[in-house]
């Protein structure tokens, strides 16, 4: 092979090997040259069972559940059922410091499984109804006693002769 032929195969290889890096390396080497982050499964559970949680990246579930996150911070959850007190867990992210060359990062969530124990909403406590107070009848005064001793009624005496 001359001279030119090689300078030019050569070219055209780099050029074809240049073209492709980008996906190359994401194939070739896993979890290098990704601008995926790392993803991470959690588990859901609360007392009492059958709760919404919902993620602050937006996933969401019905307890006992669990979700695939791209997890590459911290995040909250938070669980609510109809009758109780919503309750929001803070969960911590941790990534590896080193990465091995042909595998993806791992990430380690805490705590998993997170655990709501949710409290019931205390019933409302409502104020006896007051009752209007009707101003008492006025005591009517004792009937009008005459000075004069009753007498039982004359019987009609026989008519004089």
């Amino acid at each position: 092979m001359d001279r030119v032929s090689g300078a030019f195969l050569l070219s055209t290889v780099g050029l074809t090997l240049a073209g492709c890096s980008s996906s190359s390396v994401s194939g070739l080497f896993p979890g290098m040259g990704s601008s995926n982050p790392p993803k991470a499964t959690i588990q859901l559970q609360s007392e009492p069972a059958g709760a919404e949680a919902k993620t602050s990246l937006g996933s969401s579930c019905q307890t006992p559940c669990s979700l695939e996150l791209a997890a590459n911070s911290d995040l909250s959850v938070t669980f609510s059922l109809n009758g109780y007190q919503p309750q929001t867990i803070l969960v911590k992210s941790a990534q590896p410091g080193t990465v091995e060359p042909g595998t993806y990062p791992t990430v380690a969530l805490t705590p998993n499984p997170v655990l709501a124990q949710l409290e019931p909403i205390a019933p409302a406590k409502t104020k006896p109804k007051q009752r209007r107070r009707v101003a008492a009848a006025k005591p009517k005064p004792p009937a009008a006693q005459s000075t004069q001793p009753q007498t039982a009624s004359p019987t009609p005496s026989p008519p004089n002769q």
